[in-house]
């Protein structure tokens, strides 16, 4: 342990003056490219480091510092800082695994590193997010079309039991709604229901056959109240996750467009938005068929382009999945679709004032509002936004 003047070198104390100094490249703007990229890749380590940039970059901490460091002697402060650094036992620390007192280390030195390490005073970005000018993240909005044709916002509708038809009750939970029949169901006609989600909304269903539907947002599922004794079929736009229930004598059948995915019992997702162009399924458990012609094992993503050409190949489930795990994650991903998600979740308009070809990595939850992802993304130093009312313009 080290409590004198002299603090001996170690790599974790270095890691820490490196990102503390990018951090405050980027707030004065005045970063290289490489050093954008150094930073972008310790941003998208994981969701810690992510959280601490928010923090270190937020416009009104930064205020809150520069005032606190105007009281204080830099020198002092630092020292007090790495005093407790070295009171603590060493263990090996990986470039994506920080601690408190390491984090710790990185706000002293994005304080103090400008004025008394690199002799210039940190200053407030001209931020091109303002609080003011923000929207906030998608929820549980939808909207369920009855069979008589009688429409029920679900976002005002009271928890509890509905009577839908004679032989259907709905119930609506804090989570989803369920079907259910009657005492006194008996046989009918099929009657179909329409569950539609606006952009920023979402939405959870449980079918009359115990079925369970996650709706993403701008998604439609159109489902009879009750099934048939011979086939479950049911129609969706949008995107949805599928936990079906087993009934090998009742095959279970989505169809998108043109497009049908037919199973057995199995957890997938059906991408199958309008602007996508394809369909794009992929499998968690279990096995569908695609089209009559292709089969696809867990672990696969079949894709349908317009001509109804089946590739497959191995999904990246994290990524098909983060939507319905309440995240957003980029895997080197084109701008366009990572601003396709966002005018989606954030139901915003999407302007693009520049041509940005650049490819993205993020990892960041649905509950936050935009401002917080775009942040993200302008960290790269490749890309900057700008919102007004619900547009958001891309410029470089």
């Amino acid at each position: 342990m080290n409590t004198g003047d002299d603090f001996r070198p170690d790599p974790v104390d270095g890691l820490a003056k490196r990102i503390a100094y990018l951090i405050n490249g980027y707030n004065l703007k005045n970063l290289t490219q490489a050093e954008n990229r150094e930073l972008d890749d310790w941003v998208t380590a994981n969701m810690k480091n992510q959280q601490l940039f928010e923090e270190l970059t937020d416009p009104a901490n930064l205020k809150k510092w520069v005032d606190i460091m105007e009281k204080l002697d830099p020198d002092a402060a630092l020292k007090r800082v790495k005093n407790r650094i070295y009171s603590k036992p060493k263990s090996v620390i990986k470039w994506g695994s920080w601690t408190y007192w390491t984090a710790a280390a990185v706000l002293i030195g994005v304080i103090f590193l400008g004025s008394h390490l690199y002799n210039k005073k940190p200053t407030l970005p001209n931020q091109q997010i303002a609080a003011v000018h923000d929207l906030a993240p998608g929820g549980k909005h939808a909207v369920l079309t009855l069979g008589n044709g009688t429409t029920i916002l679900l976002d005002t509708l009271k928890t509890g039991k509905i009577k839908v038809s004679d032989n259907m009750e709905l119930t609506k939970d804090s989570t989803d709604l369920s079907y259910s029949k009657t005492d006194k169901a008996g046989k009918s006609e099929l009657v179909y229901n329409i569950l539609r989600t606006p952009a920023g909304g979402e939405y959870q269903v449980v079918l009359s056959d115990g079925t369970k539907v996650w709706l993403n947002a701008s998604s439609s599922l159109r489902y009879p109240e009750s099934f048939s004794d011979s086939i479950r079929k049911v129609e969706m736009t949008g995107e949805g996750y599928f936990e079906v229930a087993k009934d090998a004598a009742q095959p279970f059948i989505i169809l998108t467009g043109e497009n049908e995915v037919r199973v057995l019992g199995t957890h997938f997702n059906v991408n199958s938005y309008a602007d996508n162009k394809e369909t794009v399924v992929t499998l968690v458990e279990g096995a569908v068929r695609l089209n009559h012609t292709k089969t696809l094992k867990p672990g696969d993503e079949g894709t349908i382009d317009q001509t109804g050409k089946i590739r497959v190949g191995t999904a990246d489930l994290e990524t098909a999945l983060a939507w319905k795990d309440r995240q957003f994650i980029f895997k080197m991903m084109p701008l366009s679709d990572v601003m396709k998600q966002v005018a989606n979740w954030y139901d915003a308009r999407i302007i693009y004032q520049d041509n940005i070809t650049e490819h993205f990595n993020a990892r960041i939850p649905r509950d936050v509002p935009v401002s917080k992802l775009l942040h993200l993304l302008e960290a790269t130093g490749q890309v900057h936004f700008k919102i007004e009312d619900r547009t958001i313009t891309v410029m470089k």
